[in-house]
């Protein structure tokens, strides 16, 4: 019976296409990496998807020189708009497929100056831990030229980032999943932070918060008019200093 990191070095990996075209190849895939059994199938909306491929990034460590030398630059996306759009549908789909000895494959092609190719895994493990890995990660080509350069001579390092830090597990956890290869990038994320708000809390958070302004406004107004009051009274002052200024001139000057 085969069993996950159990299973036997001499067991066939089995991969099946769920989608092969210009945009993305996208497949399920037994794998003997597994150290611990996916959450699979399961359900996760493509709103979710596109939330957290939209939220990875690709960036940059560079050293002190590199610091020195070249310009602060930001991480970039690691997914264009439509490789997002396009992962979130079939991804959702795949997860409804897969086993729990498979995981999901991608690879998506650069079509385009505002893309380049990606390509790796997706699992879900129990509870709600999503692990993303991109193989051969390349700097993205909004990365300028200078930049790259400094990445070869210096060995800068190419990492991978998420927006939402608190949903972010530690690396000792995620490769506890997993055991990724060192040609990969690897990022496990608890997607239940990116879900946890209720709507209902943020209506009466909303609510509250508008009470509380409208309490506010009402405490402030007589505070701002004697406010205005005031500017109005100090402008009132320098309008009759000129004035008095101007028939003083004219007095002097008449013979």
């Amino acid at each position: 019976m085969a069993t996950f990191n159990l299973q036997c070095s001499w067991t066939p990996e089995v991969e099946t296409v769920l989608h092969e075209g210009p945009e993305c190849f996208i497949s399920l895939k037994t794998s003997h990496a597994l150290n611990r059994a996916p959450k699979h199938p399961t359900s996760l909306s493509e709103s979710l998807i596109a939330k957290i491929l939209t939220g990875m990034a690709i960036g940059q460590e560079e050293g002190i020189v590199q610091q020195l030398l070249l310009s602060t630059h930001h991480p970039v996306p690691a997914f264009s708009p439509s490789q997002i759009v396009f992962l979130a549908h079939h991804v959702s789909k795949a997860f409804s497929q897969a086993t729990p000895e498979e995981i999901i494959h991608f690879k998506c092609p650069q079509i385009g100056e505002q893309s380049f190719q990606v390509q790796g895994t997706l699992a879900i493990f129990s509870p709600t831990i999503l692990l993303l890995t991109l193989k051969d990660l390349k700097s993205s080509p909004e990365i300028s030229p200078k930049i790259q350069r400094s990445s070869r001579k210096f060995q800068t390092t190419t990492s991978l980032t998420f927006s939402h830090q608190e949903a972010i597990i530690k690396a000792e956890e995620a490769q506890g999943f997993m055991t990724i290869p060192s040609t990969s990038h690897k990022i496990a994320i608890n997607y239940r932070h990116l879900t946890s708000s209720n709507p209902n809390n943020k209506e009466n958070q909303l609510n509250q918060h508008g009470t509380q302004t409208t309490h506010e406004e009402k405490i402030k107004t007589p505070i701002e008019m004697e406010s205005l009051k005031d500017q109005l009274r100090d402008l009132q002052k320098i309008v009759d200093k000129q004035a008095e200024e101007i028939r003083r001139l004219q007095d002097n000057s008449s013979p």
